[in-house]
């Protein structure tokens, strides 16, 4: 049983990060002494990175304000995103539901459950349009802020046949795919893709690597996901290994299977968590930037400089808010952490909701998360200059540790042959239980203190009734349903010889081991939902037309059966 802790204790619990790094009461010149300042740090913008990838930082080129907005209905979604950009937002992230995250429709016998869970029912490039009606597309940064295959890989395919459908030029599409499919297997789940299939996902996401360096040079395909993992338990050291692993897996694999190259892309971005220890977060970012750097220049044929550089997106632990007990404390580490990621360099930060305990953040919630950061960047003068805390004997000790730690499991990685080999062999999933089990033990014993939750509780004021109560609901079924009748309207409108002829193509496609991208768009513009998208891939490959095993092959399409 916890044990409740006030003023009178006079200590603390705990003398190790929340990585269970051993901290000592004071750190001296001789902590760092082997640092090299031009081979560990350099200045802002020039390699390794440690210090910031660009030189002047925040002064010039302000983090993207970026947040997800996404709401039970497309219509509602495309309210708030005019409202947050009005009030400061920069950076758009487009979350579906819970539904189309698993790759079905709305009226799939297991999707009905959960439309409007979590985000927009996003099935078809109808969806699209009303959800982004009015907000250009061309060199406006753009998240897709989900998984394989319902997710990030869909929303580039909706994203693209829109802008063709606009006349927008798609080269000028900017943002980032999460499209991490061994991060989604493990997190997820993802049944369609998963298992003795996973190589039809590996083929998927570098058709997406490929296409993107060739047609959307301003879209990075495929962004490694930290932060879903972290949020499942793992420490600081497994996040970044797993994320770099990621990252060296499926990049060394576009180079050597498709010929593409580092320096094709932007710079490329990580996924991260930002969790409540402050001062490892600051020295996890630093640490990742210089492995990275590192890794791009001499495993991955990184030429310019430009491709060693990393750009960080970080959104703040679902976990470390998530309690319903005394949530107003919230506003307290929502502050810390985003302040965290500043002072680390992150180029895109994405608050959670102080409400979001009790579902999605309310419109309230999003104000106060833009307002933070708006009173940082503008009020607190912090980010006038780059890196504050480099030099300081324990950040750059702690970014050592953490450097070293992570590349000792990028070893063990390497020696069992990559992260496919990793995640096939179960060597994943074990990391994952050790370090959460471990985790949940400390909270229990009250070695891991939770203001309000295992410690100093208390009862919940008016403040944080109310912010119970603001919370965003999810509609009631009657309400959702109505995505229900919107895809079975749509399959009785629509061109049937039209989209049977797309879907052939895309079935061909992937059949003969091409490219399948455009063809998946030309399949969207004739209005294929998502469970046809992935679908077709699944039968292309053999395997059944339903992940679920529910769902037979439609009668259109058991042509290519």
């Amino acid at each position: 049983m916890a044990v409740e802790y006030d003023r009178d204790s006079g200590k603390l619990v705990k003398f190790t990060t929340l990585s269970n790094i051993p901290v000592k009461t004071l750190y001296r010149p001789e902590d760092i002494k082997s640092l090299d300042y031009k081979r560990d740090l350099g200045d802002p913008g020039f390699y390794p990175y440690t210090r910031g990838i660009f030189p002047e930082m925040y002064r010039k080129r302000l983090w993207l304000k970026s947040q997800i907005a996404c709401y039970a209905h497309p219509k509602e979604t495309n309210k708030a995103f005019k409202k947050f950009i009005a009030s400061g937002q920069t950076g758009l992230r487009i979350l579906v539901d819970t539904t189309t995250h698993s790759s079905v429709d709305p009226d799939h016998p297991l999707g009905r459950y959960d439309i409007s869970c979590n985000g927009n029912p996003t099935f078809a490039i109808t969806e699209y349009r009303e959800m982004l009606a009015d907000i250009p597309l061309e060199n406006v940064d753009i998240e897709s802020a989900c998984a394989l295959a319902g997710g990030s890989f869909w929303t580039y395919l909706f994203l693209i046949a829109l802008m063709d459908e606009r006349g927008e030029d798609i080269s000028n599409l900017r943002g980032t795919n999460i499209n991490d499919p061994i991060h989604a297997a493990i997190v997820f789940g993802c049944p369609e893709f998963s298992d003795d299939q996973w190589e039809l996902a590996r083929k998927v996401n570098l058709d997406l690597i490929e296409f993107g360096a060739k047609n959307t040079p301003k879209w990075f395909p495929c962004t490694p996901c930290g932060y879903d993992m972290r949020d499942a338990g793992i420490n600081a050291f497994q996040e970044l290994a797993f994320c770099i692993g990621n990252a060296i897996q499926y990049y060394g694999d576009a180079i050597k299977k498709r010929g593409v190259k580092l320096d094709d892309f932007r710079p490329m971005v990580f996924s991260q968590s930002i969790e409540a220890d402050f001062f490892e977060a600051v020295a996890k970012f630093r640490a990742l930037r210089r492995i990275w750097a590192r890794v791009a220049k001499e495993r991955l044929g990184a030429i310019t400089p430009r491709s060693m550089a990393s750009r960080i997106g970080a959104r703040i632990s679902a976990n470390s808010i998530s309690f319903p007990e005394k949530p107003l404390n919230n506003t307290s580490r929502i502050t810390l952490q985003s302040l965290a990621a500043v002072m680390g360099g992150a180029q895109s930060i994405d608050l959670a909701g102080i409400d979001e305990a009790f579902g999605l953040p309310s419109e309230e919630a999003r104000i106060f998360g833009l307002d933070s950061q708006h009173i940082i960047a503008h009020e607190s003068s912090i980010p006038l200059v780059v890196d504050p805390l480099g030099g300081s004997y324990y950040v750059e000790s702690l970014t050592d540790k953490i450097e070293e730690g992570t590349l000792k499991l990028l070893d063990e990685i390497d020696s069992i042959g990559g992260m496919w080999e990793c995640l096939k062999t179960g060597w994943l999933v074990d990391q994952f239980n050790k370090t959460t089990i471990s985790l949940q033990k400390e909270i229990d014993e009250g070695q891991r203190l939770i203001v309000g939750v295992n410690a100093f509780k208390g009862d919940n004021g008016p403040i944080s009734k109310a912010l119970k109560e603001s919370a965003y609901p999810v509609p009631p079924a009657e309400e959702r349903k109505v995505a229900i009748t919107k895809v079975k309207k749509l399959r009785e409108e629509r061109d049937q010889k039209k989209l049977v002829d797309a879907l052939t193509s895309m079935y061909t496609a992937e059949k003969d081991n091409e490219n399948v991208i455009r063809a998946g768009v030309e399949a969207c513009k004739a209005y294929a939902t998502v469970g046809e998208l992935v679908g077709i891939l699944r039968i292309a490959h053999g395997f059944p037309y339903d992940h679920y095993g529910i769902l037979p092959t439609p009668e259109y399409l058991k042509h290519l059966e």
